[in-house]
């Protein structure tokens, strides 16, 4: 048991590690004309509003449980966090959002660690925000959806 945390902790180490050698590409990070500050002040505030919810969920989740439970309970919503940010980065945008490949899934090197997200818009995804906001928005929906799963089976396994 002890033996595959190691493993996986140093999978994400080296997925972190990689991001520091990602070429800079300073062309996505000046601001694009189409941007609509009322929409990325919005965006923004319904980010932050998403994120506050997933402490609340284990919260919730943790007056539901037995005493004993409600530590475990509410890492289970930390933990998926920390982890589900990783992955979303890494290669779960381009998964969601990259090209497609057979009507499926989207392609993972598309975006793969964030390349080409930036302050630019796509008229696809986000014609009036910053694609980063876009990306960071969806990812706040990727973390809080294992928390609603680890709390519903919790004292039910």
């Amino acid at each position: 048991m002890k033996k595959r945390w190691i493993i996986l902790m140093a999978i994400l180490i080296v997925i972190s590690v990689m991001g520091l050698f990602a070429p800079e590409q300073p062309e996505l990070w000046t601001v694009d004309s189409n941007v609509n500050n009322a929409d990325v002040a919005w965006m923004i505030t319904a980010t932050i509003f998403v994120l506050m919810m997933t402490p609340g969920l284990s919260l919730f989740y943790g007056g539901m449980v037995r005493q004993k439970n409600v530590i475990s309970t509410i890492l289970q919503s930390f933990i998926a966090m920390g982890v589900i940010s990783i992955i979303w980065v890494v290669f779960g945008f381009s998964l969601a959002f990259g090209d497609d490949i057979g009507s499926f899934v989207g392609n993972p090197a598309t975006f793969f660690m964030f390349d080409g997200v930036g302050a630019k818009t796509d008229p696809l995804l986000a014609p009036t925000i910053p694609l980063a906001l876009f990306a960071l928005f969806q990812m706040k929906f990727a973390i809080i959806t294992p928390s609603l799963i680890t709390g519903s089976f919790a004292e039910r396994v």
